[in-house]
């Protein structure tokens, strides 16, 4: 009885799983040993901010499988990152630099504070304003997913033709100089 409810449960499960791909667009669910037909995107394969959303995707899935010991975000990465690098910095200048919104950057900010990674300073010359820190654990652990973002930097790098890593950089950085990076608008 117990096999015979784990099989239904697998034949629904894998309805269930066909469905879905289906529904997020898949040409068909993969049957037996063929492989599942490529979809043409139209139009799409050539729209740049397509093509930059789905290589943003793939590099953070990236991020996230190579940082997941260390329960951290891209954001919060960065956060650690800057403040390693110019430690006092003021909040506000820290989220304009990220381009984060001030009252986004104050929750990420929280969540390091309460693991015991950043502290918040007053500066003295203006009360209302606070300088930033690492705490000894944030500085180990900037250290430490240092080291991860420069082997998972080397591994995205080895995708590309000798070069080229620098010239996307170059592009991509004046794509967004030409638009004007500002805070994120979502």
């Amino acid at each position: 009885m117990r096999n015979e409810r784990q099989e239904r449960a697998g034949r629904t499960g894998a309805r269930r799983t066909a469905a879905r791909a289906r529904s997020l667009g898949a040409a068909a669910a993969p049957k037996g040993d063929n492989p599942p037909t490529p979809v043409t995107l139209g139009h799409l394969d050539n729209v740049l901010g397509y093509v930059l959303r789905r290589a943003q995707v793939a590099v953070f899935n990236d991020f996230r499988r190579t940082f997941a010991g260390h329960d951290l975000r891209p954001t919060q990465y960065a956060v650690l990152s800057i403040l390693a690098e110019h430690p006092g910095m003021r909040q506000g200048d820290v989220s304009a630099a990220l381009g984060i919104k001030r009252t986004n950057f104050v929750a990420v900010l929280d969540e390091l504070e309460r693991r015991g990674l950043a502290r918040r300073k007053a500066v003295a010359a203006d009360r209302r304003s606070r300088a930033l820190y690492l705490t000894p654990e944030g500085e180990t652990l900037a250290k430490e997913v240092r080291c991860l973002q420069d082997e998972s930097e080397a591994r995205l790098a080895a995708l590309l033709p000798d070069g080229e890593r620098e010239r996307l950089i170059d592009l991509l950085r004046r794509l967004t100089q030409s638009i004007g990076a500002s805070a994120d608008e979502d």
